[in-house]
């Protein structure tokens, strides 16, 4: 029905081609994702044998805030030397990615992190 009106309206001259498609085709507003709370890490280092990688279980059993990985990443901003890393965005990024999983695989270190 609306579909009618409109172009009705830009046979007869009463509105612009412009102003026609805005209506037939509003811009939708992006949806921010679900907003997370907690940061589950699992590390395991496999040159340094049973005992570091069993602190780094323990140290890590228990999901940690959202705050406290954001106020690490505005401390680890001091350190960085690239401009092109934008921790603002990581930092939007991560608040709103609940359900979402991070896995680091390099020849040091495995790390899985978990956004809940």
């Amino acid at each position: 029905m609306k579909y009618d009106l409109v172009l009705n309206k830009l046979e007869n001259n009463e509105i612009s081609a412009e102003e026609a498609l805005k209506e037939l085709y509003p811009v939708k507003k992006e949806k921010m994702g679900k907003k997370a709370y907690f940061v589950k890490m699992k590390i395991i280092v496999p040159d340094e044998g049973k005992g570091v990688n069993r602190l780094l279980r323990i140290l890590f059993a228990i999901p940690f805030p959202i705050v406290f990985a954001r106020i690490g990443l505005r401390i680890g901003q001091r350190f960085i030397k690239d401009d092109d890393i934008d921790i603002s965005e990581i930092s939007k990024m991560l608040k709103y990615s609940k359900n979402s999983v991070i896995n680091v695989d390099s020849k040091d270190a495995q790390i899985e992190i978990k956004v809940i």
